[in-house]
């Protein structure tokens, strides 16, 4: 009984991808992420652009999930979800009619923010801390930024102009992704424009709580890191 409860969990945990098992399926992830975070400001928001925008999307999902997920039921969930975020987007772009606004967005949402709290977990779990690691934490940063932008994003499909931006911005709807991830990092880094500011109230509470994510999270993480390195070597010294 005690051997077969044991077993269980073993294979719950084992990843499904072996080549993602150490630290540096974070890297990776990141490479992706920061791919992600350069090119949708780029994007001409055709309708091929946001079909390619949205299959970018997925697979950065499906990679982060790879990189930092482990028990193999979430794993499953997440790239379920991944999978239904795209035929959503795929819907919505070609049926806009159907269903509720904005339940393609709630999904985007919805598997970031789990990523973003599997991230930091598989960031600051016990064990050395290594450049690998390290880039994890910086991914969860990134990706709390492209969580927010979503979250604007869900906001202006109810509240269009709940967030102001200047006409001479370039003539993208103010909607897009593109602006969206763009007021995001400016939000996240405390980096202001006087191009775009938060005139809704809930823009204003999320804008205001990015702001305080955006100061807080380095010194968190940095402090978090050196304390894990502090103890893998006093570990390593007590084992000798």
């Amino acid at each position: 009984m005690t051997t077969k409860n044991r077993t269980i969990p073993n294979l719950m945990e084992k990843p499904l991808f072996p080549f993602w098992v150490e630290d540096r399926g974070l890297s990776f992830f990141l490479v992706f992420l920061v791919l992600v975070t350069i090119v949708v400001p780029m994007v001409h928001l055709s309708r091929y652009g946001r079909i390619g925008l949205g299959l970018m999307f997925a697979l950065m999902l499906f990679s982060g999930t790879v990189a930092s997920i482990r028990n193999r039921v979430l794993m499953y969930l997440i790239i379920a979800l991944t999978v239904l975020e795209f035929t959503a987007d795929l819907i919505v772009e070609f049926d806009p009619s159907f269903g509720h606004p904005g339940w393609d967005t709630a999904l985007k949402i919805s598997g970031l923010a789990i990523l973003v709290v599997m991230t930091l977990r598989q960031t600051f779990r016990p064990g050395p801390v290594s450049v690998h690691r390290v880039m994890g934490g910086i991914a969860a940063y990134l990706l709390i930024g492209v969580t927010w932008a979503f979250g604007y994003k869900l906001l202006m499909e109810e509240r269009p102009d709940a967030i102001h931006f200047q006409t001479f911005i370039g003539g993208i709807p103010t909607g897009e992704p593109s602006l969206l991830m763009y007021f995001s990092f400016s939000t996240l880094t405390s980096v202001g424009y006087g191009d775009a500011y938060p005139v809704h109230r809930i823009a204003r509470s999320l804008a205001t709580a990015e702001a305080l994510i955006g100061q807080l999270y380095p010194a968190i993480l940095i402090a978090t890191l050196v304390g894990l390195s502090l103890q893998a070597r006093a570990s390593a010294g007590t084992g000798g």
